[in-house]
């Protein structure tokens, strides 16, 4: 019985005769390993002496017990949290010697701003912590109230992340403990430049019933030649002691702030008592909405600047097709600069309208499993934040569509910007054959007056300096004319041999291709591409989506 062997296996003993020629040079190439696949410690050799030692978690693990949030340890995933938050704590840069903050109070009562010292915010944490402690069994939940804590950031070096928030290490530590803020907000509250993912935590009791959960997020920076700390938002709405708290860091003198202020101090100043409270706190995600919000409206001043700015560069070279502007190299150069400012503005804006979107969905979806657990409801209210969201989200979705049709725009003008450069060099290697057929002519005529003088001149001479002796000049003119005739005719006779010599390789061109032709049809089929293109820009950036 003939054993059935696998090619391959043939091929490891040398029996090649199944195989093709390729495939047998394949199976007899031998492969050899990377270093670093037999060893695993090869080092790149454009490494550095710093990338050999490099420790990416770089953390203090030195916690205890009584380090918050290791305090009231409920789950493994804490425990990170805990080494992150007091990475930053730690460093004293992050935060001022003393505290000014502004701090919105609202309770069924009514509504007040406290601007709030050092010692002001630590006797007022303390005043909060006791009117809304977990209730007894027994006893009935404190009255609603919202907080809402804005906290400065000031750009100075030597900090974590470039800014310093205008409170001090211990009224931070205070804040977070007493209102039990999730600890990875601290990153935030002290200016993470990062735009990560917007990060939600939900608390169950033991019967899986929802007693509390937060949300925070970052908003996106849409003035792209400014910059500064991003505005961080943070929320919390614990059910079990009826408090919802917000605490908001931003650069100062932030727009978006300054107008949900006035937001604020517009409807404190307008709702009528008894309707106060449930204006400004039956959605715990009203300002979280509300800023969203503000975002898109803001987007829009920095997205019509981008739109003018494109459409100047566009109709530029649209002039160049038209003719209104001479198309020379150097504003063809500036040109292709300035297209790659619009690229590079609308990958950022795009970026931008993704951290919106994102930012905006997390909120929806936060807010959409609230409501649900809440045992005070109101329909209206709710339903009105979800229609804000949901129109965020909309409109930031259908301004990427634009940026990326604008994106596309900016591609085929950078394209015809190119073809128009291109264009034009040939354009000038026509002017320079010319100008070289010019001067080829002037040459053959230059040449032709030579070979008719210089035999005459070259007799002249010999016959004038007498070594030929007396009697020859005394005949000169004679023997000049014998001499120099027969000379220029054998000179024009080898010019014309060799003139016909250079005729067989001349008659491999068309016989109808001469120069002149030539040349036209190179110039004719330059205007021919330059109408095509013209008549495709008009039919991009004139027939197709409008300008917006």
């Amino acid at each position: 019985m003939t054993e059935t062997r696998d090619p391959l296996s043939r091929a490891e003993t040398g029996d090649l005769g199944r195989f093709s020629k390729l495939e047998a040079s394949l199976v007899q190439t031998e492969v050899e390993q990377r270093p670093n696949s037999r060893a695993q410690n090869d080092i790149d050799r454009h490494a550095e002496a710093t990338d050999l030692n490099v420790n990416e978690l770089d953390f203090n693990f030195n916690l205890g017990a009584q380090d918050y949030p290791l305090d009231d340890l409920r789950s493994l995933q804490q425990v990170f949290d805990a080494v992150q938050f007091h990475q930053h704590l730690d460093n004293s840069s992050n935060f001022s010697l003393g505290t000014n903050v502004e701090c919105l109070n609202v309770d069924s009562r009514g509504a007040e701003w406290h601007a709030l010292t050092e010692h002001g915010m630590d006797v007022f944490l303390k005043h909060m912590a006791s009117k809304h402690s977990p209730p007894s069994p027994g006893k009935s939940a404190p009255g609603r109230r919202l907080l809402a804590f804005f906290v400065p950031l000031v750009p100075i070096d030597g900090t974590s992340f470039g800014a310093r928030a205008m409170m001090t290490q211990g009224n931070a530590l205070q804040l977070m403990k007493t209102l039990q803020v999730n600890p990875l907000f601290l990153l935030n509250l002290i200016g993470r430049p990062d735009y990560w993912a917007p990060k939600s935590h939900w608390e169950s009791d033991s019967d899986g019933k929802l007693t509390a959960c937060d949300l925070f997020c970052q908003h996106p920076r849409w003035n792209l030649h400014v910059q500064g700390s991003p505005l961080s938002v943070y929320v919390r709405h614990d059910i079990i002691r009826n408090l919802t708290t917000y605490v908001i860091s931003h650069k100062e003198g932030d727009t978006s702030i300054n107008t949900l202020k006035s937001l604020l101090n517009i409807a404190m100043n307008t709702a009528n008592v008894s309707n106060k409270p449930a204006v400004l706190m039956d959605d715990p995600f009203d300002i979280h909405v509300i800023l969203s919000t503000l975002s898109l409206e803001a987007s829009k001043h920095h997205v019509k600047r981008f739109q003018r700015f494109m459409w100047v560069q566009i109709n530029k070279v649209n002039d160049h097709l038209a003719g209104l502007e001479a198309s020379d190299r150097s504003r063809l150069g500036d040109l292709t600069k300035q297209l790659q400012i619009v690229s590079q503005n609308a990958d950022s804006h795009i970026a931008n309208a993704d951290v919106a979107i994102f930012t905006a969905t997390a909120i929806r979806n936060a807010h959409f499993r609230l409501i649900s657990a809440l045992p005070e409801s109101s329909p209206y209210i709710h339903q009105r934040v979800e229609d804000s969201i949901a129109y965020v989200i909309s409109s930031m979705e259908k301004q990427k569509t634009w940026f990326l049709n604008y994106k596309q725009r900016k591609d085929s003008t950078m394209s015809l910007v190119y073809n128009l450069v291109t264009q034009q060099d040939a354009a000038n290697n026509i002017q320079i054959a010319r100008s070289m057929k010019a001067d080829s002519t002037s040459m053959t005529a230059i040449a032709v007056l030579t070979m008719a003088f210089l035999p005459g001149t070259f007799t002249a001479t010999v016959v004038d300096a007498g070594i030929l002796g007396n009697a020859v000049r005394e005949r000169s003119w004679f023997i000049w004319l014998v001499v120099t005739l027969p000379l220029t005719l054998a000179v024009m006779f080898c010019w014309w041999v060799y003139q016909k010599a250079k005729e067989p390789k001349m008659k491999r061109m068309p016989e109808k291709s001469t120069s002149e032709e030539v040349e036209a049809v190179a110039e004719a089929k330059v205007m021919s591409s330059l109408r095509r293109r013209s008549a495709f820009s008009s039919f991009s950036f004139r027939g197709g989506i409008g300008r917006g």
